[in-house]
């Protein structure tokens, strides 16, 4: 994440808007990505203050050295520094220092010189005087040694995460963010949870759902600083959606009024969050997969479709694998398949059932899934099925009409 002072210089605003100015992909800033990938690079092996005191270096008088730090920013940000000293620095400046104090050369005040202290040390410790000056301060983060830089982004990938970074950083000072969100609701609500926000979900007609966000500067948020960091992390996981469209109510430190930020998915934002797969598991993929061979004809009366409802209960969610709806009169029923899962899982989904409380939620059990026999039809005011190796297509269609509203 950018620093403030990196962020505010590259924000536009305009009567109530806000929105961030993004940094063209044009030669000049490509060749200065290019060149602070090269200098990332070549530090590899040697320290973080090294590093940085090269990238201060490579700044100049530059105009741009906000443009340069925050591009410096997110490649450092993906590397890893580690120092693994040969003696505890701690101890080893506690045993230093009780030496006394020493000085380059000796003087009437010190009988000792450092290079003597740190000898004597090194036989202590058994081991070479540069180990000691290695280590005496390898706990400072200046100190630590650039291991890796991570998989290496090309100059216009280092751009495109800055214009990303730049973006989310507006929602440090977000008041309330609105969204109207139409699909991938799982990855969505996943960094919703990852992330801890406090969330009202709202259902919109004829589809969709309606999502507001608390954010820092909201009265509802304590801890403005960590949650702000959380906040802003956010993005990304909307960049995943495929419909949606973001208000969110900002209040800039230079601003006394609230400005509007808005975004849709037509930005050329770039989400780096990995989306999830399709299916959670091997028996949902299969089930879809035969409904689909045996009910796609042209006489198809139900349509089956992939977590496009969620079923809000308080501050949680419940989102089921799959609907089906009929084709004429529009009538709906719930899937949620319950297979191999650890008991923490299986007692948070027993939870959501009970407060569920939807007949038109169908419940397909695994009989080898570590559930004991009745529990889930006692809270379900749904059907429950249960089968052996896959559900029965011919058993989940009748329950379907039986719940179907």
């Amino acid at each position: 994440m950018l620093k403030s002072e990196l962020i505010l210089p590259r924000l536009k605003k305009r009567g109530n808007q806000i929105k961030p100015l993004a940094l063209p992909t044009d030669y000049h800033y490509l060749n200065i990505a290019t060149e602070l990938i090269a200098l990332v690079k070549t530090h590899i092996g040697h320290t973080r203050g090294l590093l940085n005191d090269k990238l201060r270096a490579y700044e100049g008088d530059s105009l741009d050295y906000r443009i340069i730090r925050g591009l410096a920013q997110v490649l450092t940000s993906r590397c890893i520094f580690a120092h693994n000293p040969a003696i505890n620095p701690v101890i080893l400046r506690q045993a230093l220092f009780k030496k006394g104090p020493v000085s380059v050369k000796n003087d009437l005040l010190s009988l000792k010189t450092r290079q003597e202290v740190i000898a004597e040390t090194a036989a202590q410790f058994k081991q070479s005087s540069q180990q000691i000056e290695h280590s005496l301060f390898a706990d400072l983060l200046e100190e630590r040694i650039l291991l890796s830089t991570g998989d290496m982004m090309k100059p216009s990938d280092v751009i495109a995460r800055y214009n990303l970074e730049v973006a989310r950083g507006v929602l440090y000072w977000a008041c309330e963010v609105e969204m109207i969100v139409q699909d991938s609701y799982k990855d969505l609500f996943k960094f919703i949870k990852l992330f801890k926000l406090m969330h009202t979900v709202y259902p919109m007609t004829p589809s969709g759902y309606k999502i507001i966000l608390q954010g820092p500067i909201s009265p509802f948020v304590k801890s403005t600083m960590r949650y702000g960091l959380q906040f802003a992390k956010f993005l990304p996981a909307l960049l995943l959606c495929q419909n949606w469209r973001m208000d969110a109510i900002i209040h800039p430190p230079d601003r006394q009024e609230s400005l509007h930020y808005t975004l849709d998915n037509t930005t050329p934002l770039q989400s780096h969050f990995k989306q999830s797969k399709l299916f959670d598991s091997r028996l949902e993929e299969d089930f879809s997969a035969e409904f689909e061979a045996k009910y796609n004809g042209v006489n198809r009366k139900w349509t089956l479709a992939r977590e496009d409802e969620l079923i809000v209960m308080g501050d949680t969610v419940m989102i089921p694998d799959f609907s089906l709806t009929h084709n004429k009169d529009g009538r709906r029923a719930l899937i949620e398949i319950i297979g191999f899962w650890h008991p923490q899982y299986l007692q948070r989904k027993l939870k959501k059932v009970r407060e569920a409380k939807r007949r038109d939620l169908i419940l397909l059990i695994y009989e080898s899934a570590n559930v004991a026999e009745g529990v889930f039809e006692k809270v379900s005011a749904g059907e429950v099925l249960t089968f052996t190796k896959k559900p029965i297509l011919k058993d989940v269609l009748a329950a379907v009409e039986q719940c179907a509203q």
